[in-house]
Protein backbone atom coordinates (compact mmCIF):
# COMPACT_ATOMS: atom_id res chain seq x y z
CA UNK A 1 0.00 0.00 0.00
CA UNK A 2 1.39 3.20 -1.01
CA UNK A 3 1.33 5.96 1.58
CA UNK A 4 -0.58 9.06 1.54
CA UNK A 5 1.26 11.15 4.12
CA UNK A 6 2.83 14.24 2.72
CA UNK A 7 6.49 14.56 4.14
CA UNK A 8 8.02 17.86 5.57
CA UNK A 9 11.63 19.29 4.89
CA UNK A 10 13.47 20.25 8.16
CA UNK A 11 14.07 23.80 7.26
CA UNK A 12 10.36 24.18 6.84
CA UNK A 13 10.23 23.87 10.55
CA UNK A 14 13.62 25.00 12.43
CA UNK A 15 13.38 27.81 10.65
CA UNK A 16 10.54 29.28 12.80
CA UNK A 17 12.08 28.71 15.78
CA UNK A 18 12.73 32.24 16.27
CA UNK A 19 10.36 34.83 18.85
CA UNK A 20 9.67 38.31 18.06
CA UNK A 21 12.12 40.71 19.30
CA UNK A 22 8.71 42.80 20.58
CA UNK A 23 7.89 39.60 23.30
CA UNK A 24 9.82 40.92 26.22
CA UNK A 25 9.82 39.80 30.27
CA UNK A 26 7.70 41.17 32.63
CA UNK A 27 6.86 40.29 36.75
CA UNK A 28 4.30 37.34 37.38
CA UNK A 29 1.53 38.33 38.71
CA UNK A 30 0.13 36.24 42.14
CA UNK A 31 -1.68 33.48 40.75
CA UNK A 32 -4.12 33.58 43.79
CA UNK A 33 -5.15 37.34 43.12
CA UNK A 34 -6.26 36.64 39.65
CA UNK A 35 -9.91 36.88 39.18
CA UNK A 36 -10.12 37.48 35.33
CA UNK A 37 -8.35 35.09 33.14
CA UNK A 38 -8.52 34.00 29.12
CA UNK A 39 -9.12 30.89 27.20
CA UNK A 40 -8.65 29.90 24.17
CA UNK A 41 -9.50 26.56 22.53
CA UNK A 42 -13.21 26.76 24.56
CA UNK A 43 -15.12 25.35 21.53
CA UNK A 44 -12.63 22.14 21.67
CA UNK A 45 -12.77 18.90 23.38
CA UNK A 46 -10.12 19.69 26.54
CA UNK A 47 -11.19 23.62 26.08
CA UNK A 48 -14.65 22.30 27.17
CA UNK A 49 -13.43 21.01 30.70
CA UNK A 50 -10.96 23.90 31.24
CA UNK A 51 -13.69 26.27 31.27
CA UNK A 52 -15.71 24.38 33.91
CA UNK A 53 -13.01 23.81 35.76
CA UNK A 54 -12.20 27.57 35.96
CA UNK A 55 -15.51 28.26 36.23
CA UNK A 56 -15.54 25.99 39.63
CA UNK A 57 -12.84 28.25 40.75
CA UNK A 58 -15.18 31.09 40.86
CA UNK A 59 -13.16 33.14 37.72
CA UNK A 60 -14.21 35.12 35.22
CA UNK A 61 -13.43 33.41 31.98
CA UNK A 62 -12.99 35.41 28.78
CA UNK A 63 -13.39 33.08 25.64
CA UNK A 64 -11.94 33.46 22.23
CA UNK A 65 -14.39 32.11 19.69
CA UNK A 66 -14.71 32.60 16.01
CA UNK A 67 -18.18 33.93 14.93
CA UNK A 68 -19.42 36.28 12.96
CA UNK A 69 -20.71 37.85 16.08
CA UNK A 70 -21.39 37.74 19.88
CA UNK A 71 -24.33 35.71 19.64
CA UNK A 72 -23.07 33.39 17.09
CA UNK A 73 -20.14 32.70 18.64
CA UNK A 74 -21.83 32.11 22.10
CA UNK A 75 -24.08 29.79 20.41
CA UNK A 76 -21.07 28.00 19.38
CA UNK A 77 -19.46 27.76 22.84
CA UNK A 78 -22.76 26.36 24.43
CA UNK A 79 -23.34 23.84 21.07
CA UNK A 80 -19.75 22.04 22.35
CA UNK A 81 -21.13 21.86 26.15
CA UNK A 82 -23.66 20.52 25.20
CA UNK A 83 -22.14 18.19 22.97
CA UNK A 84 -20.02 17.12 25.91
CA UNK A 85 -23.19 17.10 28.34
CA UNK A 86 -20.94 20.12 30.01
CA UNK A 87 -24.20 23.52 29.74
CA UNK A 88 -26.86 21.86 32.08
CA UNK A 89 -23.97 22.27 35.08
CA UNK A 90 -22.53 25.55 34.08
CA UNK A 91 -23.60 29.14 35.12
CA UNK A 92 -22.34 30.69 32.25
CA UNK A 93 -22.79 34.31 33.86
CA UNK A 94 -19.09 34.66 34.11
CA UNK A 95 -18.27 34.08 30.77
CA UNK A 96 -17.26 36.47 28.38
CA UNK A 97 -17.31 35.83 24.63
CA UNK A 98 -15.08 37.69 22.49
CA UNK A 99 -15.20 36.84 19.06
CA UNK A 100 -11.80 36.53 16.58
CA UNK A 101 -9.55 34.59 15.51
CA UNK A 102 -6.14 33.34 17.66
CA UNK A 103 -3.66 33.18 14.58
CA UNK A 104 -4.45 36.95 13.31
CA UNK A 105 -2.86 40.56 15.34
CA UNK A 106 -4.94 41.94 18.30
CA UNK A 107 -6.08 38.33 18.20
CA UNK A 108 -8.69 39.72 15.60
CA UNK A 109 -10.50 41.55 18.16
CA UNK A 110 -11.03 45.72 17.32
CA UNK A 111 -7.91 48.00 19.59
CA UNK A 112 -10.51 48.72 21.89
CA UNK A 113 -11.32 45.61 22.82
CA UNK A 114 -8.10 44.31 22.99
CA UNK A 115 -6.75 46.67 25.46
CA UNK A 116 -9.64 46.57 27.55
CA UNK A 117 -9.29 42.72 27.38
CA UNK A 118 -5.45 42.67 28.75
CA UNK A 119 -6.37 45.28 31.38
CA UNK A 120 -8.56 42.68 32.57
CA UNK A 121 -6.66 39.36 31.80
CA UNK A 122 -4.34 37.78 34.73
CA UNK A 123 -3.69 34.46 33.27
CA UNK A 124 -4.12 32.92 30.31
CA UNK A 125 -4.95 29.26 29.14
CA UNK A 126 -4.02 28.50 25.64
CA UNK A 127 -5.31 25.17 24.71
CA UNK A 128 -6.49 26.13 20.87
CA UNK A 129 -5.21 23.86 18.88
CA UNK A 130 -6.03 22.04 15.32
CA UNK A 131 -5.90 18.60 15.05
CA UNK A 132 -5.00 16.99 12.07
CA UNK A 133 -2.57 13.78 11.74
CA UNK A 134 -2.74 13.67 7.91
CA UNK A 135 -1.31 17.37 7.02
CA UNK A 136 1.93 18.62 6.94
CA UNK A 137 3.69 21.03 9.37
CA UNK A 138 3.49 24.22 6.51
CA UNK A 139 -0.35 23.72 6.59
CA UNK A 140 -0.38 23.95 10.14
CA UNK A 141 2.19 26.50 11.13
CA UNK A 142 -0.48 28.90 11.29
CA UNK A 143 -3.08 27.74 13.29
CA UNK A 144 -0.56 26.17 15.61
CA UNK A 145 2.71 28.95 15.52
CA UNK A 146 1.60 31.90 14.58
CA UNK A 147 -1.03 31.30 16.92
CA UNK A 148 1.09 31.12 19.85
CA UNK A 149 3.65 33.83 18.71
CA UNK A 150 0.27 36.30 18.89
CA UNK A 151 -0.74 34.51 22.33
CA UNK A 152 2.30 35.45 23.59
CA UNK A 153 2.54 38.89 22.22
CA UNK A 154 -1.40 39.27 24.47
CA UNK A 155 0.62 37.88 27.28
CA UNK A 156 2.80 40.63 27.07
CA UNK A 157 0.30 43.33 26.72
CA UNK A 158 -1.80 41.84 29.56
CA UNK A 159 1.14 41.31 31.81
CA UNK A 160 -0.49 37.72 31.94
CA UNK A 161 1.13 34.42 33.26
CA UNK A 162 0.18 32.01 30.04
CA UNK A 163 -0.25 28.20 30.43
CA UNK A 164 0.33 26.90 27.21
CA UNK A 165 -1.24 23.34 26.41
CA UNK A 166 1.33 21.53 24.29
CA UNK A 167 1.65 17.56 24.33
CA UNK A 168 3.83 14.72 24.89
CA UNK A 169 3.77 14.23 21.34
CA UNK A 170 6.56 16.82 21.48
CA UNK A 171 9.19 13.77 22.49
CA UNK A 172 10.87 11.04 20.25
CA UNK A 173 8.19 7.95 20.17
CA UNK A 174 9.85 5.01 21.01
CA UNK A 175 10.43 2.64 24.75
CA UNK A 176 13.81 1.87 23.98
CA UNK A 177 15.17 4.65 27.36
CA UNK A 178 13.40 5.40 30.71
CA UNK A 179 10.27 7.42 31.06
CA UNK A 180 10.34 11.04 29.51
CA UNK A 181 10.90 13.61 32.35
CA UNK A 182 9.04 17.04 32.75
CA UNK A 183 12.36 18.97 31.88
CA UNK A 184 14.35 16.30 29.74
CA UNK A 185 14.37 17.86 26.25
CA UNK A 186 11.97 17.34 23.57
CA UNK A 187 12.30 16.25 19.87
CA UNK A 188 14.93 15.98 17.95
CA UNK A 189 11.78 17.48 15.07
CA UNK A 190 13.48 15.25 12.93
CA UNK A 191 11.82 11.99 14.65
CA UNK A 192 8.85 13.41 14.82
CA UNK A 193 6.45 11.72 12.29
CA UNK A 194 3.51 14.35 12.10
CA UNK A 195 3.25 17.30 10.91
CA UNK A 196 0.87 17.94 14.20
CA UNK A 197 3.40 17.27 16.49
CA UNK A 198 6.07 19.09 15.12
CA UNK A 199 4.21 22.24 14.78
CA UNK A 200 3.56 21.59 18.32
CA UNK A 201 7.24 21.33 19.01
CA UNK A 202 8.21 24.64 17.19
CA UNK A 203 5.23 26.44 19.69
CA UNK A 204 7.06 24.78 22.19
CA UNK A 205 9.87 25.77 21.71
CA UNK A 206 8.94 29.89 21.29
CA UNK A 207 7.00 29.62 24.39
CA UNK A 208 10.24 28.41 26.15
CA UNK A 209 12.56 31.54 24.72
CA UNK A 210 9.36 33.27 26.11
CA UNK A 211 10.42 32.15 29.24
CA UNK A 212 14.50 32.36 28.91
CA UNK A 213 13.49 36.29 28.28
CA UNK A 214 11.26 36.48 31.42
CA UNK A 215 7.96 35.87 30.62
CA UNK A 216 5.88 33.90 33.16
CA UNK A 217 4.86 30.59 31.19
CA UNK A 218 4.36 27.24 32.27
CA UNK A 219 3.85 24.22 29.53
CA UNK A 220 1.44 21.70 30.09
CA UNK A 221 1.92 18.50 28.17
CA UNK A 222 -0.74 16.01 28.74
CA UNK A 223 -0.95 12.21 27.53
CA UNK A 224 -3.60 11.20 25.12
CA UNK A 225 -6.81 12.41 26.11
CA UNK A 226 -9.84 10.67 26.37
CA UNK A 227 -13.34 10.89 27.99
CA UNK A 228 -14.43 12.28 31.33
CA UNK A 229 -13.80 9.39 33.84
CA UNK A 230 -16.94 10.51 35.47
CA UNK A 231 -20.06 11.28 32.61
CA UNK A 232 -17.33 9.14 29.88
CA UNK A 233 -18.12 12.01 27.36
CA UNK A 234 -15.61 11.88 24.84
CA UNK A 235 -14.62 12.97 21.63
CA UNK A 236 -15.06 10.38 18.56
CA UNK A 237 -12.27 11.39 16.29
CA UNK A 238 -9.48 10.52 18.80
CA UNK A 239 -7.25 7.85 17.04
CA UNK A 240 -7.61 5.23 19.13
CA UNK A 241 -11.39 5.68 19.26
CA UNK A 242 -11.31 5.84 15.70
CA UNK A 243 -9.58 2.44 15.76
CA UNK A 244 -11.74 0.74 17.78
CA UNK A 245 -14.58 1.93 15.72
CA UNK A 246 -13.27 1.01 12.64
CA UNK A 247 -12.69 -2.63 14.32
CA UNK A 248 -16.51 -2.99 15.31
CA UNK A 249 -17.70 -1.45 11.53
CA UNK A 250 -15.97 -4.27 10.22
CA UNK A 251 -15.97 -6.76 13.22
CA UNK A 252 -12.35 -7.43 12.91
CA UNK A 253 -9.69 -6.96 15.28
CA UNK A 254 -6.32 -7.03 14.16
CA UNK A 255 -3.84 -9.99 16.61
CA UNK A 256 -0.65 -8.73 18.12
CA UNK A 257 -1.31 -5.34 16.52
CA UNK A 258 1.26 -3.13 18.21
CA UNK A 259 -0.57 -0.25 19.47
CA UNK A 260 0.08 1.20 22.88
CA UNK A 261 -1.25 4.65 24.00
CA UNK A 262 -0.93 6.43 27.36
CA UNK A 263 -4.35 7.19 28.05
CA UNK A 264 -5.66 9.85 30.57
CA UNK A 265 -8.86 11.41 31.38
CA UNK A 266 -9.76 14.70 30.30
CA UNK A 267 -11.72 15.40 33.81
CA UNK A 268 -7.83 14.67 35.29
CA UNK A 269 -6.29 16.62 32.44
CA UNK A 270 -7.82 20.11 33.02
CA UNK A 271 -8.16 19.25 37.22
CA UNK A 272 -4.24 19.39 36.95
CA UNK A 273 -3.53 22.34 34.97
CA UNK A 274 -6.71 24.70 36.92
CA UNK A 275 -4.51 23.36 39.75
CA UNK A 276 -1.16 23.66 38.96
CA UNK A 277 -2.02 27.63 37.56
CA UNK A 278 -3.59 28.62 40.91
CA UNK A 279 -0.84 26.89 42.89
CA UNK A 280 1.52 30.10 44.53
CA UNK A 281 4.68 27.87 42.74
CA UNK A 282 3.09 26.19 40.08
CA UNK A 283 4.57 29.50 37.37
CA UNK A 284 7.47 28.26 35.24
CA UNK A 285 8.24 24.67 33.78
CA UNK A 286 6.39 22.35 32.30
CA UNK A 287 3.93 20.22 34.11
CA UNK A 288 3.13 16.54 32.77
CA UNK A 289 -0.82 15.16 32.79
CA UNK A 290 -0.35 11.62 31.85
CA UNK A 291 -2.04 7.85 34.08
CA UNK A 292 0.69 6.40 35.63
CA UNK A 293 0.11 3.13 32.80
CA UNK A 294 -0.29 2.65 29.01
CA UNK A 295 -2.93 0.74 27.44
CA UNK A 296 -2.18 -1.37 24.79
CA UNK A 297 -4.46 -3.35 21.96
CA UNK A 298 -4.96 -6.60 23.98
CA UNK A 299 -6.10 -4.20 27.10
CA UNK A 300 -8.65 -2.61 24.53
CA UNK A 301 -9.96 -5.67 23.00
CA UNK A 302 -10.27 -7.31 26.57
CA UNK A 303 -12.57 -4.05 27.77
CA UNK A 304 -14.62 -3.90 24.16
CA UNK A 305 -15.12 -7.76 24.74
CA UNK A 306 -16.34 -7.17 28.64
CA UNK A 307 -18.90 -4.11 27.09
CA UNK A 308 -20.66 -7.15 24.99
CA UNK A 309 -18.96 -6.33 21.24
CA UNK A 310 -18.03 -9.24 19.59
CA UNK A 311 -14.53 -9.25 17.41
CA UNK A 312 -13.27 -11.96 15.67
CA UNK A 313 -9.40 -11.55 16.01
CA UNK A 314 -7.40 -11.69 12.14
CA UNK A 315 -3.85 -10.78 10.85
CA UNK A 316 -2.84 -7.15 10.52
CA UNK A 317 -2.77 -7.10 7.06
CA UNK A 318 -6.40 -8.79 6.21
CA UNK A 319 -7.67 -6.47 9.04
CA UNK A 320 -6.33 -3.61 6.72
CA UNK A 321 -7.84 -4.63 3.51
CA UNK A 322 -11.05 -5.18 5.44
CA UNK A 323 -11.13 -1.46 6.40
CA UNK A 324 -10.01 -0.43 3.37
CA UNK A 325 -12.31 -1.83 1.27
CA UNK A 326 -14.90 0.31 3.16
CA UNK A 327 -14.35 4.28 2.62
CA UNK A 328 -16.43 5.27 5.38
CA UNK A 329 -14.86 3.46 7.85
CA UNK A 330 -13.98 5.44 10.77
CA UNK A 331 -10.30 4.32 10.22
CA UNK A 332 -9.78 4.39 6.30
CA UNK A 333 -8.43 7.50 6.51
CA UNK A 334 -5.71 6.77 8.86
CA UNK A 335 -4.55 3.50 7.49
CA UNK A 336 -1.41 5.21 5.89
CA UNK A 337 -0.07 6.09 9.58
CA UNK A 338 -0.40 2.78 10.11
CA UNK A 339 1.89 2.36 6.73
CA UNK A 340 4.10 4.90 7.99
CA UNK A 341 5.13 3.65 11.33
CA UNK A 342 4.43 0.17 11.51
CA UNK A 343 3.50 0.56 14.90
CA UNK A 344 1.73 3.14 17.08
CA UNK A 345 3.61 3.04 20.20
CA UNK A 346 4.86 6.04 22.72
CA UNK A 347 7.09 6.61 25.22
CA UNK A 348 6.96 6.68 28.89
CA UNK A 349 6.46 9.77 30.80
CA UNK A 350 7.53 10.76 34.29
CA UNK A 351 4.91 13.36 35.97
CA UNK A 352 6.90 13.88 39.16
CA UNK A 353 6.84 17.58 38.97
CA UNK A 354 3.11 17.76 38.96
CA UNK A 355 3.04 15.22 41.39
CA UNK A 356 4.89 16.99 44.15
CA UNK A 357 3.26 20.05 43.18
CA UNK A 358 -0.17 18.94 43.72
CA UNK A 359 0.73 16.81 47.16
CA UNK A 360 -2.60 17.05 49.15
CA UNK A 361 -4.77 18.53 46.78
CA UNK A 362 -6.76 15.30 45.91
CA UNK A 363 -6.35 15.40 42.53
CA UNK A 364 -5.53 11.85 41.02
CA UNK A 365 -5.85 10.06 37.81
CA UNK A 366 -8.09 7.55 37.89
CA UNK A 367 -7.19 4.41 36.37
CA UNK A 368 -9.63 3.73 33.10
CA UNK A 369 -10.87 0.34 34.46
CA UNK A 370 -14.14 -1.63 33.01
CA UNK A 371 -16.24 0.98 34.88
CA UNK A 372 -15.01 4.00 33.03
CA UNK A 373 -14.48 2.49 29.37
CA UNK A 374 -18.44 1.18 30.16
CA UNK A 375 -18.90 4.76 30.55
CA UNK A 376 -17.22 5.97 27.25
CA UNK A 377 -18.81 3.41 25.58
CA UNK A 378 -22.35 4.11 26.79
CA UNK A 379 -21.24 7.85 25.88
CA UNK A 380 -21.04 6.79 22.30
CA UNK A 381 -24.13 4.86 22.06
CA UNK A 382 -25.82 7.78 23.19
CA UNK A 383 -24.74 9.76 20.62
CA UNK A 384 -25.12 7.60 17.92
CA UNK A 385 -21.17 6.94 17.56
CA UNK A 386 -21.13 3.47 18.18
CA UNK A 387 -23.95 0.79 17.78
CA UNK A 388 -25.30 -0.99 21.01
CA UNK A 389 -22.87 -3.54 22.22
CA UNK A 390 -24.24 -6.88 20.66
CA UNK A 391 -26.35 -5.13 17.70
CA UNK A 392 -24.81 -6.22 14.54
CA UNK A 393 -22.45 -3.06 13.30
CA UNK A 394 -23.52 -1.44 9.72
CA UNK A 395 -20.74 -0.59 7.17
CA UNK A 396 -20.14 2.56 7.55
CA UNK A 397 -22.21 2.92 10.48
Amino acid sequence: MTSTIPTDAAEEFAADVVLADDITGFPAPDPETVSEVFLTGATGFLGAFLLRDLLQHGLVVHCLVRGADTDAALERLKDNLRTYELLDDLDLDRVRVHTGDVTRPRLGMPPEEYADLARRTGAIYHSAAKVNFLTIYKWLRKSTVQATHEILRFACAAGATLHHVSTTGVFEPGTDRGPRGELDPTGPPEALSLGYTKSKWVAEQLVLEASRRGVPVTVHRPGQVWGDSRTGACQPNDFVWRFMKGSLQVGLYPRKFRLEMNMVPVDYVSAVIVAASRHPEGTGGAYHQVSPRTLNSEEILRLLRGAGYDLKEVSILKWMKAVAADLTNSMAPLLSILVESEKVEVARFSDEGTRDLLKGSGITCPDIDEKVFGRYIAYFVRHGVLPEPGAQPEPGA
